[in-house]
């Protein structure tokens, strides 16, 4: 018998070509065909090829003039209005700005106005930026976790957002030995050099609360790792600007901050607060744009003034503003972070024994958490390892009796064999 050739789907053109392809190749085999569909009827409704949208596009934004600029935004909302089903124009808007998004870049990418995103209904949702209050700062520090609350006060006390994520632990420490006193601020840009944003390359020279110093300073004790980023997830990486800002949203919902609706509260946030409350101090427009990293207009020589310690000086008169006094001692952020701990394991564990019904695995894996080694620590300057917190929280849900009865059992001496280590000398939980 003859085989069937495979079917072609009408959109192959837009596979093999040049500009639509890679971006078609970046999405799954669902998406590709959903985004082709759509792509190919923008094109048929403008009657060009991707070829002539490309080079349109390119020649719009080099003009000077905005309208001329925006004519493409302009023909996508016309091209949303001429669809009659909402969710095929939904569909087909989002196509759209996808493409020219990666195809052009941010640059390029299609800016429309909140009017005209609430016209395209659901498939974008239109949100106004919160500011936060100090007492907001206060509220989200106050249940956040070592590494969070170091994130947060830093947000706060310099104003740069995502660029935090650039700083190093050499560059703290090196912050930490240029002080005067111990209740100076610390600047992290380099001694006589400038910080630079990573979008804008606009010079600035970011200072840290106290409160930020020594939240900073408990979160490096209780690192583990040898990365120079001052800032790292569990493996040890460098954060990145979406990790802060999920970091901001889970502490918002935590703390229970009532934000208006339609309104958001994003990393990028900070900047404005940072902003509001040094204007609220009287500390002159272009000093502050020095310290947040924002563009002076013809103003080369005010760098050369704005020394690290004039700025400092200035850096003073708001600091009060950006700080979280009444927890700023480290052994109260400690003992909060042990207990939110404790109540988090021990959550964990109850709820693992209600879901579990098989009892035999249930003592199985006690008996492999209390046949862990113990983890040495200083409780004057650590936060108790993970090993060590377990094994205590199960011995205050299981009790001390049910505890001795499974160290004597026959499985308790199995797991630590299996684990390598003589049952005589014992381990773990006592």
């Amino acid at each position: 018998m003859r085989k069937k050739k495979a079917r072609k789907s009408k959109y192959q053109y837009l596979y093999g070509d040049p500009d639509v392809g890679p971006w078609l190749s970046g999405y799954g085999r669902s998406v590709q065909l959903a985004y082709a569909r759509e792509f190919n009827r923008f094109l048929k409704w403008l009657r060009k090829t991707p070829k002539q949208l490309v080079k349109e596009r390119k020649a719009d934004l080099k003009r000077e003039d905005e309208y001329e600029r925006k004519r493409y935004e302009r023909l996508v909302v016309q091209f949303f209005k001429s669809i009659k089903s909402p969710g095929t124009a939904q569909k087909a808007v989002v196509a759209a700005r996808s493409f020219f998004n990666f195809r052009f870049g941010k640059r390029g990418e299609l800016d429309f106005t909140a009017h005209e995103i609430k016209e395209f209904g659901r498939s974008e949702k239109v949100y106004t930026d919160y500011l936060p209050t100090c007492e907001d700062l206060k509220a989200m520090v106050e249940v956040s976790d070592v590494r969070d609350r170091a994130i947060l006060l830093t947000a706060a006390s310099t104003g740069i957002g995502g660029d935090i994520c650039e700083f190093t632990r050499k560059q703290f420490k090196q912050g930490l030995a240029r002080r005067a006193s111990p209740r100076d601020p610390v600047c992290m840009a380099p001694r006589g050099k400038y910080f630079r944003r990573l979008n804008t390359n606009v010079r600035m020279r970011p200072f840290l609360t106290c409160d930020a110093v020594n939240a900073i300073k408990l979160y490096l004790q209780t690192r583990k790792d040898h990365s120079p980023w001052l800032f790292v997830d569990r493996s040890g990486k460098k954060l990145t600007a979406d990790a802060l800002n999920k970091v901001v949203t889970r502490t918002v919902k935590k703390a229970r901050i009532d934000i208006p609706k339609g309104q958001r509260m994003r990393l990028h946030n900070f900047r404005d607060f940072f902003s509001e409350e040094a204007h609220d101090v009287g500390i002159p427009h272009d000093w502050i744009c020095v310290l947040y990293g924002r563009a002076i207009s013809g103003s080369e020589d005010f760098y050369v003034h704005a020394t690290e310690k004039k700025l400092r000086e200035k850096f003073k008169r708001v600091e009060s503003r950006l700080s979280v006094s009444r927890i700023s001692n480290m052994m109260v952020m400690r003992d909060q972070q042990q207990r939110a701990l404790d109540d988090n394991t021990k959550m964990i564990l109850t709820l693992i024994s209600h879901i579990v019904d098989d009892k035999e695995r249930l003592r199985d894996a006690a008996a492999y958490i209390l046949s862990q080694p113990k983890v040495k620590w200083d409780p004057k300057k650590e936060i108790e390892p993970t090993v060590n917190r377990v094994q205590r929280i199960l011995g205050e849900v299981l009790g001390r009796e049910r505890i001795k009865r499974l160290r004597g059992s026959r499985r308790y001496t199995r797991t630590i064999r299996k684990a390598g280590r003589n049952p005589k000398k014992g381990s773990g939980f006592r």
